[in-house]
């Protein structure tokens, strides 16, 4: 679960550097890289696991290739045992894909890849088979704000019916407490202290 908190603060704290006159939606695209490379680091560091890209899908895989974890966005209902969430926003053919191997339907036609050229000695690609067999769950997450304050719904599942770009049915689902977050003080890359340059006047 440390590992899925972390995840959801780097993802607010990379939202919060989206200015107005920034494009529209880069806030969203800022919290989910920093929600993929945060679970990609800290489960390679500390578990041994590998990133993975699935279809199109951004995951990190566990070293055995038997599960993976991607993110996603989700509705009100995340979190809620009581109830059933679904996706935010329309998903493609990998969700699908990856939704019918959970329920053991196979994967037909799974495009696999290893990053392209300098992926690194991290990258993972799977063979058929492995695809086939891949459990993949995904870090669900659902943010209110409030004033200040924002408030993270999640929970860790595993999608087992996907119809017409949505998740309809989970084969197993992991509440997690919600994660409350005030203000994040921007970060100061250059340290406490001022810069002082000499430039020479000609």
């Amino acid at each position: 679960m440390e590992f899925l908190h972390d995840a959801l603060r780097a993802g607010e704290a990379a939202r919060r550097t989206a200015v107005p006159n920034d494009p529209t939606g880069t806030a969203g695209r800022r919290a989910y890289e920093a929600h993929v490379r945060t679970l990609r680091e800290l489960h390679i560091e500390h578990e041994g696991w590998a990133r993975l890209v699935h279809g199109r899908l951004e995951l990190v895989c566990s070293a055995d290739r038997s599960v993976a974890i991607g993110v996603m966005v989700a509705d009100a209902a995340t979190g809620r045992v009581s109830l059933l969430p679904k996706n935010a926003r329309r998903r493609g053919a990998a969700t699908g894909q990856v939704t019918r191997a959970n329920a053991g339907e196979g994967a037909v036609h799974v495009q696999t890849a290893l990053f392209a050229a300098g992926a690194g000695p991290q990258g993972v690609a799977l063979s058929e088979e492995e695809a086939c067999a891949l459990k993949t769950w995904f870090l669900l997450s659902y943010r209110t704000k409030t004033g200040d304050a924002v408030r993270i719904d999640c929970e860790l599942s595993q999608p087992k019916r996907f119809e017409d770009g949505y998740v309809i049915e989970w084969a197993r689902r992991i509440p997690l407490p919600s994660l409350t977050m005030d203000g994040i003080e921007p970060l100061n890359d250059d340290g406490p202290g001022e810069i002082d340059i000499a430039v020479d006047f000609r």
